[in-house]
């Protein structure tokens, strides 16, 4: 569910800042940091067995930071531990920030299967972009719980240029999932304050983690906006009431394509 940035990415960055390989968190409770101030490209994976986060971020000037946390804490014997993931970035003069999890093992019994995943991109051909994403997960869900982890002004992606693109998603493993795409020339903020998936839950994209809704974009200039559910049994617009599927699953968006900037209040959705 992304991938869609044009050439202007697939040139080589000379300079190499740091290149983390493949960490893999075990016994006590461990937290890897990073932090990082240049140019180049920096990334990595942190598996825990429950859970795996892959980010990365490359550019002409890149800084930010990246934290993970595996609890090793096994909350009420029921073998999974939690994790969570936080990753705060921003480029210069063009560049791309991504962060994606993956959530592998649940108190099926209780709480349905595992296989939830959640991800965020953005990217832009000449300007600035930042991105605040924070993931956790344990034995009932996967939650992006924002509240105090969003960039200044309480925003979770900020960029501008003459192309930029946004990517954001949640899906639950079972065919429910929620996702943003847009890309533009001129400037773009998304709030994603919340969002939730679990394996017998379905998805909220957009609110749950026992927060207020935060779920807004809007931009500048000329553009494509889309806001997608994906339910097997029902999708519902929380901020259009009645824009809904009731039964029987489907797709359901919320597409704009905009000459002169685009809002929308409110796109937070159900998909179960």
């Amino acid at each position: 569910m992304r991938k869609f940035l044009g050439i202007f990415f697939a040139l080589a960055l000379v300079v190499a800042l740091i290149l983390v390989p493949s960490t893999v968190l075990a016994d006590d409770p461990t937290q890897v940091d990073m932090n990082w101030d240049g140019s180049g490209f920096v990334g990595t994976t942190v598996n825990t067995g429950d859970a795996t986060t892959n980010f990365a971020t490359a550019g002409n000037y890149i800084n930010g930071s990246f934290t993970a946390t595996d609890s090793n804490n096994n909350p009420y014997n029921y073998g999974v531990d939690s994790f969570s993931a936080y990753l705060n970035a921003n480029v210069g003069n063009g560049g791309y920030i991504e962060m994606t999890t993956d959530r592998f093992t649940s108190k099926e019994s209780m709480y349905g299967p595992a296989g939830q995943q959640s991800g965020a991109f953005v990217g832009t051909s000449d300007g600035s972009a930042a991105m605040a994403v924070r993931t956790t997960t344990n034995y009932a869900a996967m939650k992006d719980p924002t509240y105090t982890y969003q960039l200044p002004g309480g925003h979770n992606i900020v960029v501008d240029g003459s192309y930029y693109e946004i990517n954001r998603w949640v899906s639950d493993g079972q065919g429910n999932s929620g996702s943003i795409l847009s890309n533009g020339a001129g400037s773009a903020i998304l709030d994603c304050m919340c969002t939730e998936a679990s394996g017998n839950g379905g998805v909220r994209f957009g609110w749950g983690c026992g927060c207020y809704t935060d779920a807004n974009y809007q931009a500048t200039g000329a553009g494509y906006f889309n806001v997608t559910g994906v339910g097997n049994d029902s999708v519902a617009f929380l901020g259009f009431p009645g824009l809904e599927i009731s039964s029987g699953g489907g797709s359901l968006s919320i597409i704009a394509n905009f000459l002169e900037g685009f809002s929308i209040g409110n796109y937070s959705l159900t998909a179960k």
